[in-house]
């Protein structure tokens, strides 16, 4: 189950970065669940690796660069939900971070509206922005 919720993490913020476009904009198109699974091992297998080099910084570039396109941590570091939320302000706002209902009108499909029903929806956008308003902190 934690696997498909960070997942979810990752849609979420790819949604709302194509949405607010700009510096946020994704370098690459959505990931499917098996793409992003194999990306994510592959991020694992080299961090596990780059401990064991003395000249890591190759490596290191690879896995921040998985890092970027897995929105690794996009919801649950804070220094990257306040930079977050300094390139929306600078792009003008985003519709979808204005309140729950805008939320999910604008990072739900259909499908996933119709299968989590208003209030489960609704608690989903309540969760998500929570953590971008924790981070609002320290702007």
């Amino acid at each position: 189950m934690e696997h498909l919720l960070e997942y979810q993490d990752y849609l979420l913020a790819y949604r709302l970065r194509a949405r607010v476009g700009g510096a946020l904009r994704p370098a690459a198109r959505e990931l499917g669940l098996t793409e992003y699974a194999a990306k994510r091992l592959e991020r694992q297998r080299l961090a596990r690796e780059l401990i064991k080099e003395r000249d890591y910084r190759d490596g290191m570039r690879r896995v921040d660069a998985l890092t970027d396109e897995l929105n690794f941590g996009f919801w649950h570091n804070p220094s990257e939900t306040v930079a977050v939320l300094r390139k929306v302000a600078r792009a003008g706002g985003c519709r979808a971070l204005e309140s729950e209902e805008a939320f999910v009108d604008e990072l739900l499909t259909r499908a996933e509206r119709a299968r989590l029903g208003p209030d489960d929806a609704r608690r989903v956008a309540a969760y998500y922005l929570g953590l971008l308003r924790a981070s609002a902190a320290w702007l």
